[in-house]
């Protein structure tokens, strides 16, 4: 189940890599060898990072809406420039009208405010998500990883490996 979770949530974690590598180092339609590189290797380098180690699938979710708020955030800088690059070759086209230019500029400002606002209410979803599987996994955890058993004179819960109950003090025998 864990590794499931995490190729879900790392097919999401790829596609928000490719969409931000696109943003920054294409013009126009990626090639194949783009989109397999960015898509595909970040989904695999997501589901590495949130599955290596995890005892538990809360543990995936834990670390895959960590992953993805630190993603959308680093989504605020990427549509600034974004924009600024949609703005350069808007202006450096030339032969605009003043309507045209303030157009693309206006333009380039409502990108950057949808896409930095965008980012901080998912950044904010995926924190909400984190603390909620967070907290799950913590109450799902027992108490204590220790053995335990139940003294023979007071019934009350000990240490598999006590000699003596710490309730009642009466001396217990080992079990083999």
């Amino acid at each position: 189940m864990k590794v499931f979770v995490g190729i879900i949530l790392g097919f999401f974690s790829g596609f928000l890599i490719y969409m931000a590598a696109a943003m920054l180092f294409t013009s126009g339609e990626p090639s194949g060898a783009f989109v397999f590189a960015t898509l595909f290797g970040g989904w695999g380098l997501s589901i590495w990072i949130m599955v290596r180690g995890a005892r538990t699938v809360s543990k995936v979710f834990s670390r895959g809406f960590l992953l993805g708020a630190a993603e959308w955030l680093a989504m605020i800088p990427v549509g600034l420039v974004f924009s600024g690059k949609a703005l350069t070759e808007a202006v450096g086209q030339g032969g605009g009208t003043d309507a045209e230019l303030a157009g693309a500029t206006i333009g380039a400002g409502l990108v950057s405010f949808v896409t930095g606002g965008v980012a901080v209410v998912m950044a904010l979803v995926c924190l909400i998500g984190f603390a909620v599987s967070y907290f799950i996994g913590r109450e799902m955890k027992p108490e204590s990883a220790t053995p335990t058993r139940t003294c023979p004179e007071c019934a009350e819960l000990i240490q598999a490996a006590a000699r003596k109950c710490k309730h009642c003090g009466a001396e217990i025998a080992q079990v083999k």
